[in-house]
């Protein structure tokens, strides 16, 4: 995961030192998020006919292979936007396949008394590694420039190759599907199940939001550690280090508590981190000293990972063998595709009014979709229905 991230974080900052533009660094995440809106949904289904660990295997090694690509056109001097466009359309393709595989293969890992425990140090994992790899990325990029970090990253896929080789999964518990079932009804079957249960419903939604907003306006932050407080790509790695010093804390907090999920909804502290998430990203937006931009990366990164990490763990606990890769396919859409929507609309709005205005303004827009999220929710909440 930490290759996936540091892979991503170099993209960005060469969109960013070869177009100067917000568009385009958005437009990179864009693609690079944009197959989990497109492909993960399809990757859910075809799991629960499937066994994970060869699709999981797979598609790191194109990960890898991209990763290696984009060290090959530094080295040729090839690199242009529309190169970069269709490598990360690959490397994100790819990644929701291995993020579809995963939600699959971690629950068959354990005893089903430990399933709580493993999805949630699984989203702690995934979360961490999301805040703390772009840091790292630009740091390393600081160090010895983003030809020799992207190198270094393609290393860095390897040993996964390995260690899913290693993996033994329990049975799958579940109905056993004919070959000729309809694959679009089970698709519609999934989503059903989702909208069905109002635990997963709420998730997705407010998850979503998170996404949108809150991860939407992290990918941009090439762009205001360069173009606003012009650190250059030593500030860019001290500010994702900040994220993810955030995103350790809370992490570990997690991992302290006794009770890692919640059976009967979303923790109230994921909804509270959810507003302090986007409240970081207003006080982002006004932050004037690069201090202040520091801390509220802290902030944001804490927050939004306690986020993700309660709202996965929330949703795997209320489903089974039998929809489990369809409806976590689904959540996994939200939270990482929700970012292609987010980093591409924040980058035009960023180039528009500027990114402080933009940070400021989405920040307190989000907190009032909550707000109205959890008013209609709580007028139309209905039985559960599985």
């Amino acid at each position: 995961m930490l290759a996936v991230w540091i892979t991503r974080i170099v993209i960005s900052w060469i969109a960013w030192d070869l177009t100067g533009s917000s568009t385009y660094v958005g437009l990179l995440s864009f693609f690079l998020f944009l197959p989990y809106i497109t492909t993960i949904p399809f990757f859910g289904v075809l799991l629960d006919r499937i066994e994970p660990l060869r699709t999981a295997i797979l598609a790191q090694l194109i990960q890898a292979l991209m990763a290696f690509t984009i060290f090959l056109m530094h080295v040729t001097e090839t690199l242009s936007i529309s190169t970069l466009c269709f490598v990360a359309l690959v490397i994100g393709t790819a990644n929701s396949a291995h993020g579809s595989a995963r939600q699959t293969i971690v629950p068959r890992i354990v005893d089903k008394p430990t399933i709580a425990n493993a999805v949630a140090f699984n989203a702690m994992n995934f979360q961490v590694a999301r805040i703390i790899g772009p840091g790292i990325g630009g740091i390393m990029i600081g160090l010895v420039g983003t030809k020799y970090t992207i190198l270094i990253s393609t290393i860095f896929f390897l040993p996964a190759l390995i260690t899913l080789s290693l993996i033994k999964l329990a049975p799958k518990n579940s109905e056993k599907k004919s070959k000729d079932s309809n694959f679009l009804y089970e698709l519609y079957d999934g989503a059903k199940v989702a909208y069905k249960n109002f635990i997963i419903l709420e998730c997705i939604i407010l998850t979503l939001i998170s996404s949108v907003i809150i991860r939407g306006c992290h990918e941009l932050l090439p762009a205001l550690a360069d173009g606003k407080f012009n650190m250059g790509a030593e500030g860019l790695g001290n500010i994702m280090a900040s994220a993810g010093a955030g995103a350790l804390i809370s992490a570990f907090l997690i991992a302290s508590r006794k009770k890692t999920y919640n059976d009967n909804g979303i923790p109230w502290v994921a909804k509270g981190s959810l507003i302090i998430g986007l409240l970081s990203v207003t006080m982002l937006g006004q932050a004037d000293s690069w201090n202040m931009a520091l801390l509220t990366a802290f902030i944001g990164g804490a927050a939004v990972t306690n986020v993700a990490i309660d709202m996965q763990s929330t949703v795997q606990m209320q489903l089974t063998d039998t929809y489990r890769a369809r409806v976590a396919s689904l959540w996994l859409a939200t939270a990482i595709g929700g970012n292609a929507i987010g980093s591409i609309l924040n980058g035009i709005f960023s180039d528009i009014y500027g990114i402080s205005n933009t940070f400021f303004y989405v920040g307190i827009f989000g907190i009032i979709l909550v707000i109205i999220t959890q008013v209609i929710l709580t007028i139309n909440k209905r039985p559960l229905k599985i």
